[in-house]
């Protein structure tokens, strides 16, 4: 079927803007923040929340759980409406769900409604990850690109990194979780406060184009089937093998759907022109590492050094600090030397880092682990910043929305996976043996499997760039 272009309409381009850099991106580093400290901080509060409702770990995880999905599967959806709509106001939409989603988590009577909320909270973090990545093409100047996405790579780190430290130091205070919770509502009004600084001539890259129901749908389905398959493990093995099966039938169905459709959710075409899948499958990778850092980590220093919640938060505050001092620096390096070659070498450096978890924090302790984590930060963001602005620099003006929004998505993904597949590993490997010794391999297992996803990314960074899969600069 001949797909039907559709009329757009678009704003002139503003002049440019005369302010420094930083002012520039800081309103949309903000929500970077906010939003990456809203995903990792709640994890580790919930051994806190399980024993003040009574539940379970199975049931408490379904907090996670329902944020993921919700924030996963809305992704696409929300950067098509951002490049509809007004990416600006979508923005301001996502962080005022966030707020206030945040304000009814932290009096939140019982897990039921927790969970509800914590999926709606998801839903304005969809927008917060993917919008901003969009809107830094239309704010900064091209030779300051990758200096732009260093702050927002730094500030997507530094969050991520701030809430298992921050989580632990606060649930051990008189604020506990509903209060450690509820800091997300002022830190959410000052974000929103900054935003009143973007430009409205940013704001909106109108387009008259019909809604995708049948692809959102289908997408919908098959991303919650799969996360349902990776978290859950329903039915055992049997069960998730069925249920990775129907995914990937209904993911076949969906590009049918997708390359049949007039207007499209995703624009597969435009996809394969611009080509950024080696960029997607490079963000799951690089996702995938970062959370093993942020979910392992701290079960890992309570129960082999044990350490207490306070001076686990501190040793996991090594990250934020390492996120800051680098992220500028990578933009830098990344306007000088090129985005490919900062990719590949945030790539190896993370790896190294990753071999240095497996092999070394588990001798060494809690001073290997500061080394290897600030050394697993920084080459995360060289690898942020050179892979956004390899993607977002080849993006037209009316896809950048969706392109981001395709980029939080293969990072979701990663998340997902990850978190599904340590919490296995590292479940196996304690419950082998039990203490200190116990955590040492659960550590070494999980980074293991890091490792492997690291070399695999670098494989595929050098391939991209020998067969120019993403041309460079």
């Amino acid at each position: 079927m001949e797909r039907q272009h559709t009329a757009q309409t678009h704003l002139p381009a503003p002049d440019i803007d005369p302010r420094p850099l930083w002012s520039k991106v800081a309103p949309l580093a903000s929500v970077m923040v906010i939003a990456a400290l809203g995903t990792s901080l709640v994890n580790v509060l919930l051994p806190a929340i399980a024993g003040d409702f009574g539940v379970t770990m199975p049931a408490v995880q379904w907090v996670t759980l329902a944020f993921l999905l919700s924030s996963t599967i809305l992704i696409v959806p929300v950067g098509r409406l951002a490049d509809a709509a007004g990416r600006v106001r979508v923005l301001r939409v996502g962080l005022g769900v966030f707020m206030l989603a945040s304000l009814i988590m932290s009096v939140a009577p019982g897990l039921e409604l927790l969970i509800v909320v914590r999926a709606v909270q998801g839903a304005g973090v969809a927008a917060m990850l993917s919008l901003p990545v969009a809107l830094v093409r239309e704010t900064v100047a091209k030779d300051q690109m990758g200096r732009a996405m260093g702050i927002i790579g730094a500030s997507m780190a530094f969050g991520m990194a701030l809430g298992p430290a921050l989580g632990g130091l606060l649930s051990a205070s008189a604020l506990g979780w509903h209060g450690t919770v509820f800091l997300l509502v002022p830190l959410g009004a000052m974000a929103w406060f900054l935003l009143r600084k973007v430009p409205a001539a940013y704001a909106a890259t109108p387009q008259r184009s019909s809604v995708d129901v049948a692809g959102i749908t289908l997408l919908a389905l098959v991303l919650a089937g799969y996360a349902t398959a990776l978290t859950l493990t329903p039915g055992g093995w049997m069960g998730t093998t069925g249920l990775l099966t129907l995914v990937t039938l209904g993911l076949l169905l969906w590009v049918r759907v997708e390359k049949r459709a007039s207007s499209p959710l995703v624009d597969l075409g435009q996809v394969r022109v611009l080509g950024i899948v080696p960029a997607l499958a490079l963000n799951f990778c690089g996702s995938f590492m970062m959370m093993t850092f942020t979910i392992i980590p701290p079960f890992y220093l309570t129960q082999g050094p044990g350490l207490d919640m306070g001076r686990m938060g501190l040793a996991m505050a090594v990250g934020p600090v390492v996120a800051i001092l680098t992220g500028v620096f990578a933009g830098r390096w990344v306007d000088r030397w090129g985005s490919p070659r900062m990719t590949g070498t945030g790539l190896a450096t993370m790896t190294v880092a990753a071999l240095g978890f497996a092999v070394l924090v588990p001798i060494w302790g809690v001073i290997a682990f500061l080394v290897t984590a600030a050394l697993l930060t920084a080459g995360n963001q060289m690898f942020m910043a050179g892979n956004n602005t390899a993607v977002m620099s080849r993006a037209g003006a009316a896809q950048q929305g969706t392109v981001s929004g395709m980029m939080t998505l293969a990072r979701n993904l990663g998340f997902i996976t990850a978190t599904a597949v340590m919490a296995l590993a590292f479940n196996t490997a304690t419950t082998s043996m039990a203490g200190p010794d116990g955590a040492a391999m659960g550590m070494t297992a999980c980074f293991g499997l890091a490792t492997v996803m690291g070399v695999l990314a670098v494989s595929l960074s050098l391939s991209k760039r020998r067969f120019a899969l993403i041309p460079e600069e």
